[in-house]
Formats: C-alpha cells, sequence, structure tokens
C-alpha cells in the first residue's frame, strides 16, 4: 500500500505526505511538548527559544512546516542525484516518519533546523562535482556550516564535511579550501562585530572558549518505546545498507562518491556527540538523512514486496502509537 502508492513522484503523493505528518503529529498539535532549552553559544535558537517558548502551539505549528519541507528537500535532492532506485516519493515520506519518531521531537528543536542546512550544504556539494567553477557552492557550504552552529553549537565540525568532499571528488585547490574557509568565518564576524557594539564581546569569547575546552559526555536517556523503535530503524538500515551496496541500481563513480557524502553525515556526528551536553537525545536527528538513503534503498529494493509492505506498516505504526500514547513531560 505504502510502498507500491509512493513509488512515484507526483503533487498528490506530496500532499499524502502532508497528511500523513498531520496524523502523527496530531497529539503535539493539541498538546505540544516543550521546546528545549538553548545549550552552549547559539545565539540564534536563543532568540527563537525567547519568542516561541510561551508559545508552544505556535513552534509545533512552525516546527511541523519545517519538518514538512525538508521531507520535500530531502526527496528532490536523493532523486535528483540519482541516489535512490528511482523517481520516487519515498524518500519524503520515510524521512517525515522518521522525524516524528519521538514525542520529545515534535516542536521547534535545535537539530531540526539544523537539518535544512545539512541539506543544503549536501547539495551545494553535490553541485560542485561536475562544476569547473565551485567558489561560490563551497563559500556557501562553509557558511551555512557556520550558521548551523548559532543554532545548534556541535554542528560547527559540519565544516568538515567540505574537506571530505574534496577527497572523494576530486583534489582541492588552496582556493576552494579559502572559500570554504572564509565562507565560515563571514558569520561569526558580523556576530563578533555585533558583541563588540554592545559590549558582550569579551564575555562571549569566554563562553565559546569554555565550551570548546569542555567535552560533555551525557548518558542517552529513551524512553523503552524509544529504544524498541531505535533498534528496528537500525536494524532497516542495515538491511538498506546491504541494497544500497548490492541491488541492481547502476554505480557510477559519481553516485558512489555522492552516497558517500551522505554516508559521512553519521561519521561527524560521532566526535560532534561530546558538545550536545542534555541535547544528546536530539544529536540522534543528525543521522536521519544517511538513515533515509538507506531505509528508501531497502524498501525500493526489496522484490517480495508484500513483505516489504508489512514491515513498513509495522514501521508507521509504532511511530503512530509512540506519539499518542507515550508522555515526552
Amino acid at each position: 500500500m505504502f510502498i507500491r502508492f509512493f513509488r512515484s513522484s507526483f503533487p498528490i503523493q506530496y500532499l499524502v505526505i502532508a497528511l500523513v505528518g498531520l496524523i502523527l503529529w496530531g497529539k503535539a498539535f493539541i498538546q505540544p511538548p516543550p521546546m528545549p532549552a538553548p545549550e552552549g553559544p547559539v545565539p540564534l535558537y536563543s532568540l527563537l527559544y525567547t519568542l516561541l517558548n510561551g508559545f508552544p502551539h505556535i513552534a509545533v505549528i512552525f516546527a511541523f512546516i519545517l519538518v514538512l519541507i525538508e521531507s520535500w528537500l530531502l526527496n528532490i535532492l536523493l532523486n535528483k542525484h540519482e541516489l535512490v532506485l528511482k523517481n520516487s516519493s519515498l524518500a519524503s515520506l520515510i524521512f517525515l516518519i522518521m522525524m516524528s519518531s519521538s514525542p520529545i521531537y515534535l516542536t521547534l528543536n535545535p537539530l531540526n533546523i539544523t537539518i535544512l542546512t545539512s541539506l543544503i550544504i549536501l547539495n551545494n556539494l553535490m553541485l560542485s562535482y561536475s562544476r569547473a567553477e565551485d567558489l561560490d557552492l563551497i563559500f556557501s557550504s562553509g557558511f551555512f556550516s557556520a550558521i548551523g552552529s548559532l543554532f545548534y553549537f556541535p554542528y560547527v565540525l559540519m565544516l568538515l564535511i567540505v574537506p571530505v568532499s574534496f577527497v572523494l571528488f576530486r583534489s582541492s585547490k588552496w582556493r576552494e579550501s579559502s572559500a570554504a574557509l572564509i565562507g565560515f568565518l563571514t558569520p561569526f564576524i558580523f556576530l563578533a562585530t555585533w558583541y563588540f557594539l554592545t559590549d558582550q564581546l569579551k564575555q562571549q569569547v569566554g563562553v565559546y572558549a569554555k565550551m570548546i575546552s569542555s567535552l560533555f559526555f551525557y548518558p542517552i536517556h529513551l524512553h523503552t518505546d524509544d529504544w524498541i523503535i531505535g533498534i528496528f530503524t537500525l536494524i532497516l538500515a542495515i538491511w538498506g545498507l546491504y541494497y544500497l551496496m548490492r541491488g541492481p541500481m547502476e554505480k557510477t563513480a559519481e553516485i558512489r562518491a555522492k552516497t558517500y557524502l551522505v554516508a559521512w553525515l553519521i561519521l561527524i556526528s560521532f566526535p560532534s556527540v561530546a558538545y550536545s551536553t542534555t541535547l544528546v537525545v536530539f544529536h540522534l536527528v543528525m543521522l536521519f538523512p544517511t538513515l533515509t538513503l538507506l531505509l528508501t534503498s531497502a524498501f525500493l529494493g526489496i522484490k517480495k514486496k508484500r513483505w516489504a509492505e508489512i514491515i513498513f506498516l509495522i514501521y508507521f505504526l509504532m511511530i503512530l502509537v509512540n506519539s499518542y500514547f507515550y508522555n515526552p513531560q
């Protein structure tokens, strides 16, 4: 039912995806979970938190619209760069379901904001693969790495994906490396200027220095239902990895390089978790674009469609039940 319907990509599929999202977020619209408090030097998220924390229903609405847009953009990215088996809308549905996998995610938080910057960075770097002059794309990638860190500080390590793309795509030139660094520093130059004009520069430099010099390893406290869904997702991801590496899809050098680039989101998330502090549970969201690619490859690649439909339905129902019967408070 699900997989057969979403194997194509037409406007009607995206409307149904929005309807599925409304069903998954139904309880959150009525009983919104709280926005997570800012952690570390995150001026842009702190501003959003100040504005919306007292209006949790509005925060949930903004978050739902943001996640829905991200699901569409991720689906476009995977199809445009031929990382999935065929032109379908299934990746959009899977990402939306995954972003709804725990009730605590169903509000505006630093990670569902930075996912948008991750998609922009990935698209820019993939476009640079076939561009002779790509300084604007590299600059933009560095720029959005810094912008994301103003919402969620560990995201600062996302800059590492730029040199990774150089290794995967081709040898880099010093101008490309310089463009990435200049793009990364640009938001911080403006931020430092603002702090200087408001007489906060010394204080904020101390905040950044303390955050950088400290490593935090908080235990991941998840509800039992969240653990079950997480383990089930991991099994599906391993299954998807098998189909991605051994499936019928033609693996050109370009497709392989772009696939590895998406996979690097998981590797970058490992060292950055040390700075996630109390947001460590939300940090898992950084994995979702890569997991979406793996799960989409699994469900589109399997030949026995009936079993794929049954497994997908079980996965969807698990998350639906969790969203309505688990209280994140």
